[in-house]
């Protein structure tokens, strides 16, 4: 088990997760914007890193910095919560450059399923029920 893992995220999932890591004794990294300076998830987890101005492409979509914040804090994994980075194949992979788990799928899954009109065409290859519907773009 971690002992220590990175929330790279804000609001109620990063309050969600630090609550699930606390029961379960792992100490947790927040990373927060400067809007979220005084939000609770801050100060509920064990050490909170300020990692850029309100806008997210500055702050919680910017790779490089999380990824420094984990190694400086010491994490050993990184849980991205939803949206932001959790969908991005490239944090994935830097995590694991970085040797730093990702708490998540592996970066080719989130890149083969990330296009949902490809994922369906695998599911579907695999044997997988799939709901019917276009089997391609909608133009319209």
């Amino acid at each position: 088990m971690f002992k220590k893992i990175l929330i790279a995220n804000r609001g109620e999932i990063a309050v969600r997760v630090i609550r699930a890591c606390q029961e379960l004794g792992i100490k947790t990294v927040a990373v927060y914007s400067e809007a979220d300076e005084h939000a609770l998830f801050t100060s509920l987890a064990d050490e909170s890193y300020y990692i850029g101005p309100p806008q997210a492409s500055k702050s919680y979509l910017n790779i490089n910095r999380i990824i420094k914040v984990a190694k400086k804090s010491g994490s050993e994994a990184i849980h991205p919560g939803y949206g932001f980075l959790s969908e991005n194949p490239n944090f994935a992979k830097a995590c694991e450059d970085n040797g730093i788990v990702f708490i998540g799928p592996p970066a080719k899954a989130i890149e083969v399923m990330g296009n949902k009109i490809n994922a369906k065409k695998i599911m579907k290859e695999a044997g997988v029920p799939v709901l019917p519907g276009t089997d391609g773009p909608i133009d319209d």
